[in-house]
Formats: C-alpha cells, sequence, structure tokens
C-alpha cells in the first residue's frame, strides 16, 4: 500500500512537469491576444492612455495582437516607450497569457508654461520640460509673464524658471496654497507674482528667499484676515518683507 502511495506520488510529479514543459513549449506559439496598458500618475488626466500607446506601436510598425508571442519584441517596444517625453519609468514589458500588459509611470505635470514669445508646454515636478497636450486637464499651475524659454526634447528649466518650478512645488505640496494661488507671474525683474483664485488682488512675492515663510504668512492673511476685511478689499498684498504683509487698499 505504501508503495502505491509513493508510485501515484510520482506519477503526479511527473504529469505536473509534462504539462508545465508543454506549456511553455505552446506559449511562443499562441498569439497575442491583446494589449492592456497599465499608466500610473500621480495627475487626474492621462496624458498617454492605451489608444496612444497602441497608435505609437502601429507607426513605429511593431505587431502586436494577432502576432505569435515569440515574434513581438518587447525590446523594440521598452525601446520605444522610453523615448515617449510623457514617461518617466517603465515597469515592466511582457506577456501575462496571451496578454501584452505595458506598465508604466508618467510624469507629474506641474506648471503649464506660458512664454513670453507665445510658446506653451509643461514642466514636471522635477523640472522637465514636458510638450503641451490637450489631454491634460487638470488645473495646473499657470505661469507666465518675462518666461523666454522655449520648449526643446529632453530640456529641463533654465535660469528664468527655476524659481518659479521651485514655487509651484511649495504650492503643491499644501493643499490650501495649492487651491488658492493658482496663476505665478514673473516681472521683468525677476521677482514673482501670484494670483488669488478667491479676491482679485495681485501678490507680490519677490524672490524665493524666505519662500515657506512668506506663504505661512499669506496663508494666515488668507485664512484669518481677509475673511474679516473682505477679500476683495486690496488691490496689492506685498510678502515681499520678512514677518510681515503689507496691504494696499483699491
Amino acid at each position: 500500500m505504501k508503495k502505491l502511495r509513493i508510485i501515484g506520488r510520482i506519477v503526479l510529479i511527473i504529469s505536473v512537469l509534462v504539462v508545465t514543459i508543454l506549456a511553455f513549449v505552446q506559449i511562443p506559439k499562441r498569439q497575442c491576444s491583446k494589449v492592456e496598458v497599465v499608466a500610473h500618475t500621480q495627475n487626474e488626466s492621462i496624458v498617454l492612455p492605451q489608444a496612444d500607446v497602441e497608435r505609437l506601436l502601429s507607426e513605429a510598425g511593431i505587431e502586436t495582437v494577432g502576432a505569435r508571442i515569440k515574434e513581438v519584441d518587447l525590446a523594440a517596444i521598452t525601446s520605444l516607450l522610453k523615448e515617449n517625453p510623457y514617461i518617466k519609468e517603465i515597469n515592466f514589458v511582457h506577456f501575462a497569457g496571451s496578454r501584452l500588459v505595458i506598465d508604466y509611470e508618467l510624469r507629474t505635470l506641474l506648471l503649464h508654461v506660458f512664454s513670453a514669445d507665445g510658446d506653451q508646454y509643461f514642466v514636471d515636478n522635477e523640472g522637465n520640460l514636458v510638450p503641451y497636450t490637450p489631454k491634460m486637464k487638470d488645473y495646473l499651475t499657470i505661469a507666465n509673464g518675462n518666461l523666454h524659454q522655449h520648449y526643446k526634447r529632453g530640456a529641463q528649466v533654465g535660469k528664468e524658471l527655476t524659481p518659479v518650478v521651485e514655487l509651484a512645488n511649495l504650492l503643491d505640496a499644501d493643499e490650501f496654497c495649492k487651491a488658492q494661488f493658482r496663476q505665478i507671474y514673473r516681472r521683468q525683474n525677476g521677482e514673482l507674482e501670484m494670483v488669488s483664485t478667491i479676491g482679485n488682488q495681485v501678490i507680490l512675492f519677490g524672490t524665493m528667499d524666505n519662500a515657506e515663510e512668506k506663504l505661512d504668512n499669506l496663508k494666515k492673511v488668507y485664512q484669518q484676515g481677509l475673511p474679516r476685511k473682505g477679500y476683495d478689499t486690496y488691490a496689492y498684498l506685498d510678502a515681499r518683507f520678512k514677518n510681515r504683509i503689507i496691504a494696499q487698499h483699491r
């Protein structure tokens, strides 16, 4: 009886091994049934959806659906997507059964820049320039004014945009500031202004010196002072001075 149990286990193990080997042998002969794109993003909008990925693969002559699995060039797909300006990182490109799964991280878009020369593009939270696309529907912080940097593939922000990105990242890290201040304007002398979503006063922010302190002072004004005085009472709020906000009546 004991020998029969041992023989039964051996037969079972051999059967499993045979099925597994046959499966590995047969998989390359199977066809790709579908493409499944998984796009991770910190934004609400997906600027590179599945339809766009499928179009890019088609334009590059890379066969997927209907092609034999062993003939689908995973390396070529990975290389193509690494060149896309909206993608930050490719997590993996592989087959799950007959499904081709493409998984990637999109850049976190932070700024919508309108240059002084009529150019427009995005900037991500790491300072990379990203081309404009109407697929971005989020209400990003707007940057405009004396900004002359044009979009160039693979470029990062230059001297003019660097403080704008720094300020935008500070705003983005604070829920109140992110909702309250949605536009940054660069003046000719390089100092920054902000426009508030509540009230139509101009906020003179100045340089990035003591930036966190300035934002904290502005938060107190908008949370404690203006609700009593009225949001449209002042034409300007000047945050350029240490430990105080100077308000100018209309």
